[in-house]
């Protein structure tokens, strides 16, 4: 069955036939059509796959990371970016994590930020916020604690492993929007990432970040030209941030190893 599937995507106007059924299913596969037939600028991941508590090794670990607060003698709560946040299960599970943390979601999706809205508790309406966008442009750089960018930078028809990327992307437009994502972090802060079709560490910005976590390698990886990468097995998938050369690094900043 999937032999034939593998042909018939090959067919001219076969994904634009099921784009425009999904048109008429319910949740997010609406959705995923809106946005592949749409393809707004920005788009990498079309399909809004999500669920609660996804890697709890990674959100376990910034815990470990991030709590005590450096801030916490000035009084000021926690900042995370969920960056592709979907319907907004990543951001309620980090808030079992971090209860008094200001929390933004960011997705592309209309639809699935109008999802996540209605599930906000109105005791925490003042402290979650969910924003439409492609891009973390309008986010103050060095103002998150962490940046959580997960399965975003990918697409489902590189799941083979072809040994060409394809599907419109490029290192280019990836080294692009992580770049952006990763100055929103401060200075000692964390930028989570995983299932990216390419490696932030081969991102020029990736030189202000240290890797302190590292997980399975699952997802197929291509270098900057776009060629398929062999025999990755692991990858990083946190990194902290340099402190500037001119900003003393404190004695209570938790590091994780």
């Amino acid at each position: 069955m999937g032999q034939w599937r593998n042909v018939a995507e090959r067919v001219p106007g076969y994904r634009m036939a099921l784009a425009l059924r999904d048109l008429t299913r319910p949740g997010d596969r609406r959705a995923a059509a809106l946005l592949r037939l749409r393809r707004p600028a920005g788009l990498f991941q079309p399909f809004g796959t999500t669920g609660v508590d996804r890697y709890p090794a990674i959100f376990g670990r910034l815990r470990e990371a991030l709590q005590p607060h450096p801030a916490t003698h000035d009084d000021v709560p926690l900042r995370l970016l969920s960056f592709g946040c979907s319907t907004g299960e990543e951001v309620f599970t980090l808030r079992t994590y971090f209860p008094t943390a200001t929390i933004t979601g960011i997705d592309i999706s209309a639809p699935r930020i109008a999802v996540a809205r209605r599930e906000v508790p109105a005791r925490q309406q003042k402290t979650t916020r969910f924003v439409v966008a492609a891009s973390a442009a309008g986010e103050l750089p060095d103002s998150y604690d962490a940046v959580l960018a997960m399965a975003v930078f990918r697409h489902g028809d590189l799941a083979d492993g072809p040994a060409r990327i394809g599907a419109g992307l490029s290192f280019d437009r990836f080294e692009a929007a992580v770049s952006q994502l990763a100055v929103r972090v401060r200075p000692g802060g964390y930028f989570a990432i995983r299932h990216a079709n390419f490696r932030f560490a081969d991102t020029a910005i990736a030189d202000g970040f240290d890797a302190v976590m590292w997980d399975e390698s699952i997802t197929p990886h291509y270098d900057r030209s776009g060629l398929r990468l062999r025999h990755v097995a692991t990858e990083p998938c946190l990194f902290r941030r340099r402190y500037d050369p001119d900003i003393a690094s404190r004695p209570d900043d938790p590091v994780v190893g």
